[in-house]
């Protein structure tokens, strides 16, 4: 190879190296601002509260779970922090100059979030990590001495990012849950603060917080989401069907998913709705229109209409971006004579709808319908296989799930109508098969989950 062409690779490599690094400051940046926030919303005095911290509010239990995770945490960082300060020393015995030595003295546990920062700052003797070199230190070192750190110890310390990376959405995932599904996750003047809470809205919590308001409240709806349009009663007539109870058609330019339920399916004439099924259908449509994060599996509703002359409602659901507008339930994949789903697209569906159940509960909703009917696909539109059927063609690690009934929060009683149908009620805990006279909770859903991924399986 030619010293020119030589050059070139190495301006390339020494390039490339320079931009891996700016991505992994970039990284650093992101977890100390998830640090920070946390930290702020934990432990900041407020007013909801009685002028105490969020962090008090939890029993002795979370506060020694959380305790134990910020301590494993900062034991991650002090790997960093191991690492760039051997490495900055070295460079500041280049330059005749002397680091400070490292401190040793402990991290109280009320303050613990001291140690857990990865901003880059000038070194200060209050916290270990406060001691990696700052940005502008590393600069300092010159061209030499950025090449070798570039080489010698930059995926050392990607490594360990990534680990605290991982750890801190744990740490995340953890608090959110004890936010939420303890006993201070019922206080609406909690709730409230984490949907309006700066630090909890860059967290995400705000989300699920205001789910789960919307489903406390549910007496307060703001607005009505039933569509009356005579345009819309002649596109109904047009929609193309799928699998009996859905079906596809074109709404102000676009394609809509739709889902039919009946309320009054023993009647042999055309019933009109009383006001409480529809006080129930309209707060159902309210909750599935409330944004959600992608991990609850369930698409946006945008409306429902009555169709009294075969006395059942149609919820319509926006279709996700780049799929075909043919959905497919997971039921009718399990059924098909083809070659079953590969094991890892089977992991990926049992952890994808083991999720979403979660989710579901940790802002106090309940599906009480969960059976494989009620999971579909979409085909997506870039594939590249060929062949003309759906099923050959879905991704089983998006799924997305529909047939919630017409109560949703735990707390409201469900009236529990007879259902004699074999194939539905091997779906239902034995609680509440046939004509059940226990309410509806939680555990009935896990129940339902159980079954699917039996039949997954």
């Amino acid at each position: 190879m030619d010293p020119l062409s030589i050059a070139g690779l190495t301006i390339a490599v020494l390039d490339q190296l320079w931009k891996d690094s700016k991505v992994l400051e970039t990284k650093i940046k992101d977890e100390n601002n998830r640090t920070r926030a946390l930290q702020m919303l934990l432990f900041e005095p407020s007013t909801t509260y009685g002028g105490k911290s969020l962090f008090e509010q939890f029993d002795t239990d979370v506060q020694d779970q959380i305790h134990i995770l910020l301590e494993e945490a900062a034991g991650v960082l002090d790997q960093a922090y191991q690492l760039l300060y051997r490495r900055q020393q070295a460079a500041a015995k280049d330059k005749d100059a002397k680091m400070p030595k490292h401190p040793c003295s402990p991290t109280p546990s009320n303050s613990i979030f001291s140690s857990l920062t990865l901003v880059v700052d000038p070194p200060r003797a209050s916290s270990p990590a406060s001691q990696v070199p700052s940005d502008g230190s590393l600069k300092r070192l010159g061209s030499f001495q950025r090449l070798r750190w570039s080489l010698l110890d930059k995926k050392r310390l990607e490594s360990i990012v990534r680990e605290f990376s991982e750890l801190n959405s744990r740490i995340h995932e953890s608090i959110k849950l004890w936010c939420l599904g303890t006993s201070i996750g019922v206080d609406l003047h909690h709730l409230r603060r984490l949907e309006n809470d700066h630090n909890s809205r860059a967290l995400g919590f705000n989300i699920d917080a205001k789910l789960q308001l919307a489903a406390s409240q549910a007496q307060e709806m703001s607005q009505s989401l039933e569509i009356k349009d005579a345009e819309l009663d002649q596109r109904f007539k047009d929609v193309k069907s799928v699998e009996d109870r859905f079906g596809v058609l074109e709404w102000r330019g676009k394609p809509m998913l739709v889902e039919y339920r009946s309320y009054q399916a023993e009647s042999p004439v055309p019933v009109e709705m009383d006001s409480r099924t529809r006080y129930l259908v309209d707060n159902l449509a309210n909750l599935l229109h409330q944004p959600k994060e992608i991990v609850f599996r369930t698409p946006c509703c945008t409306g429902w209409a009555c169709q009294m002359q075969r006395n059942r409602v149609a919820f319509m659901f926006a279709i996700p971006d780049a799929v075909e507008p043919t959905p497919v339930s997971l039921l009718n994949i399990l059924s098909d004579v083809s070659p079953p789903p590969a094991l890892g697209q089977k992991f990926w569906l049992a952890v994808r709808l083991s999720r979403c159940i979660s989710q579901l509960q940790l802002v106090k909703w309940v599906h009480e319908s969960f059976r494989s009917e009620n999971v579909v696909f979409f085909p997506k539109i870039d594939c590249q296989e060929k062949s003309s059927a759906s099923e050959s063609r879905v991704d089983l690690a998006e799924p997305w799930v529909l047939g919630f009934e017409f109560s949703r929060p735990e707390m409201y009683f469900s009236a529990g109508l007879g259902d004699t149908c074999l194939s539905r009620d091997i779906y239902r805990h034995p609680d509440r098969q046939q004509s059940p006279t226990q309410p509806f909770t939680k555990l009935h859903d896990i129940y339902a989950l159980g079954v699917v991924l039996l039949e997954i399986d």
